[in-house]
């Protein structure tokens, strides 16, 4: 215990019991990144049971974690998205659910997840002997990942590197055939649905976090693994075709053919597999099995905060189903190289404010974004583009606008899906002014989405839609 206080990472000796049976010297040490808690809170475990023991085993598995489920008080979540993510043919670890006594204390109802090892590889892969690579908080396939598993004598890791260079092999043409030399595309475009339809923003495809990878040898490919979907279903109106941070889904969706390809990939897993019926009828199943070993109190707050999530998976079913009946962007009508924009839409509507399209009292048209706490709203369009490079640019002004205590960017601005510069930020109070972001678009042809955001704990900011325009320069 004391170790785990002051090395919550490294394993230390543990005696397990479960399911009448007693291991001893079992390895255990602390997990969790947002939801860690220390050894005399709730925490997360790891057990390795041949961690000190040769080839010891519980049930037939090596390794085992105990989420705590702090950021998931329904414990439902990881199992409806891994679900999900197997009918998707995506392998994914199995769950299940515990209660975990410590020491004699009780720590209630945790989310049971089987290790990705030896015994997980082989039930998904012909060969199990590839290397098997996870990442700290943040990182991608073009830095050095933690290999887990894997025969080879060195670490040298060429197949992470291999698909880095073909991510970034600036000719599409070109870097279309090396990813399909290096990645398992298919299972790849399974996997950035699946984690796009669940809304998993804390992924691979949205921040470039909890993921793995394994080299199949049999193949010579690639393939992602999810992981961490206790935050799934929270954003009810998240686009399907969001713009995408991880190196691998940038590379791809940058890429027609690969924006083809991921679109019928959607479509077709969400018709066969996003039935909110369905899934909720799953979540009132898992539920009732938990009712015999829950206390009443801490069953109806699960029961409670399931019926959220119930609502969730509706709410995002009806969403997706408006979003893939819209029709595709267009491209801009140009006059003098000058193209005005339309068709916006509110994004993530502040709790506590509101998104509306209003008039000045001059009656000219604004897009209005009033904050509540902890905002982070936008108005947004998107456009279809030829190579070349742009200026999005309008008019805002702000009344009351105060930062965020967290984040690099407050305030009102505007700014482009996928590029890391945008205009000035205004802040506090001002008059009209001009803001204004340039970009480049390198593709032969490429979805374009345009925003103009404010981040905020209060205030307001007032966008000027005829302003709003797009500039070609040559």
């Amino acid at each position: 215990m004391d170790r785990l206080r002051s090395e919550s990472r490294t394993y230390v000796p543990a005696s397990i019991r479960a399911f009448g049976e007693v291991l001893h010297n079992v390895g255990v040490h602390l997990k969790g990144e947002g939801s860690f808690r220390p050894i005399d809170d709730k925490p997360g475990f790891t057990l390795d049971f041949a961690k000190f023991v040769g080839d010891q085993k519980l049930r037939g598995l090596r390794k085992i974690h105990l989420n705590n489920s702090v950021q998931d008080t329904t414990c439902l979540k990881e199992h409806i998205a891994s679900e999900l993510f197997r009918a998707a043919q995506v392998p994914v670890p199995r769950v299940a659910h515990a209660l975990v006594r410590l020491n004699g204390r009780e720590l209630g109802l945790y989310v049971v997840k089987e290790g990705v090892t030896r015994e997980f590889l082989s039930r998904h892969f012909e060969n199990a002997d590839g290397n098997l690579y996870d990442t700290d908080e943040g990182h991608d396939v073009d830095q050095r990942m933690k290999r887990h598993s894997g025969r080879d004598s060195t670490d040298d890791q060429l197949e992470l590197k291999r698909l880095a260079a073909a991510a970034r092999e600036p000719d599409p043409d070109r870097r279309w055939e090396l990813l399909r030399q290096s990645l398992d595309m298919d299972a790849f475009l399974a996997f950035m649905a699946m984690e796009l339809m669940v809304c998993h923003w804390d992924g691979y495809c949205l921040g470039q976090n909890n993921f793995r990878v394994y080299h199949d040898p049999r193949t010579g490919k690639i393939v992602f693994l999810p992981s961490g979907m206790d935050q799934v279903f929270s954003k009810a109106d998240m686009p399907w075709k969001l713009d995408v941070s991880g190196l691998v889904a940038r590379a791809v969706m940058e890429i027609p053919e690969g924006r083809r390809q991921y679109a019928a990939t959607f479509r077709k897993l969400f018709s066969a597999l996003f039935v909110s019926e369905r899934l909720t009828n799953r979540v009132n199943h898992l539920l009732a099995g938990l009712r015999p070993s829950l206390k009443a109190d801490v069953f109806e707050e699960v029961q409670r905060d399931a019926a959220q999530l119930c609502a969730q998976i509706a709410e995002r079913e009806l969403s997706l189903r408006k979003q893939l009946s819209e029709p595709e962007p267009a491209a801009p009508g140009f006059d003098r190289d000058v193209a005005l924009l339309a068709g916006w839409r509110a994004f993530d509507e502040p709790v506590g404010g509101k998104m509306l399209e209003d008039l000045r009292p001059d009656g000219r048209g604004v897009l209005r974004i009033s904050a509540g706490a902890r905002t982070s709203a936008s108005w947004r369009t998107t456009v279809k583009l030829k190579p070349g490079r742009y200026r999005f640019q309008g008019r805002a002004r702000v009344i009351g606008v105060t930062a965020l205590p967290f984040g690099n960017s407050h305030g009102a601005s505007l700014r482009v899906a996928g590029k890391t510069q945008r205009s000035a930020e205004l802040m506090d109070t001002s008059d009209w002014a001009e803001l204004k972001t340039e970009f480049e678009v390198r593709a032969p042809e490429e979805e374009v989405m345009l925003i103009c955001q404010l981040r905020a704990n209060s205030g307001e900011a007032w966008f000027d839609k005829a302003s709003l325009s797009l500039v070609r320069q040559r």
